[in-house]
């Protein structure tokens, strides 16, 4: 009998969205980079990587794709709706990704994702999954091969995302940040804690928010992240390359 606030996987709760259809089944699923390099576990899952640089242009994707040590680029739009321009943008983004064998996630714009065809995930916050899965996305998705990461910022968008069974979890934000209007406070280390303990550990965790650098990025790693979303902390970094070794060598 259980009378205190679940801390396992095994006892937490999940929200179906869309019970009786496809949505019941697992995303493609995909392994942290720790998970793939224990003795303790084998799994042929795809490895996530270590980071997840979110980038606003093709011109930052191409600068990251020759970067060693990048796997995973997400690319947002935050100066246009434009659904061809969107189109447009995936569409290059993906042909410079898959030369270099790197993996495109695609921020919110499932439909343009799906037409653009090659990417590898896509990646929803919790305002856009409700009508995601009401208009039939989270299917349409799944049926054509893509991975999905799903945001949280509660326990109770934690049991939605769980519902889904996405291909990784993020928790934001962890610290304060100012890349983006978040109207969920500052998270910590010790919700960094809780989230790794309550999602399935085949299931990596991500953080992001105000991780602006290695420093930071060992703490998140120290409390249980196996991947970190970052923006400013390479973008803004005066030496890319360095800056995207060091938060891997956080993250290991």
């Amino acid at each position: 009998v259980h009378t205190g606030f679940p801390n396992s996987y095994k006892h937490f709760p999940t929200i179906a969205l869309a019970a009786g259809s496809a949505s019941t089944l697992a995303f493609r699923s995909m392994q942290s980079y720790h998970n793939a390099n224990s003795a303790s576990t084998s799994s042929s899952a795809v490895t996530l990587g270590r980071i997840l640089p979110i980038v606003d242009t093709v011109e930052w994707i191409e600068r990251l794709v020759s970067t060693s040590g990048i796997t995973d680029i997400q690319l947002r739009f935050k100066d246009t709706t434009d659904y061809a321009t969107i189109l447009d943008r995936i569409k290059r983004a993906q042909t410079l990704c898959k030369s270099k064998g790197v993996r495109l996630w695609i921020n919110d714009y499932w439909k343009a994702a799906i037409e653009a065809g090659d990417c590898y995930g896509v990646h929803l916050g919790q305002e856009d999954l409700a009508s995601c899965a009401d208009a039939g996305g989270l299917d349409s998705i799944r049926s054509a091969g893509l991975a999905f990461g799903i945001s949280t910022h509660s326990y109770s968008e934690l049991a939605a995302a769980l519902g889904v069974r996405p291909s990784y979890i993020s928790l934001g934000p962890v610290f304060a940040t100012v890349s983006k209007d978040v109207k969920f406070d500052p998270q910590g280390l010790e919700s960094v804690r809780q989230f790794r303990s309550l999602i399935p550990p085949e299931i990596p965790l991500v953080a992001i928010g105000g991780i602006g650098n290695a420093a930071v990025a060992r703490f998140v790693r120290g409390a249980g992240a196996e991947c970190v979303a970052v923006i400013g902390a390479v973008t803004k970094a005066e030496d890319v390359d360095k800056a995207v070794e060091d938060l891997n060598d956080a993250m290991s």
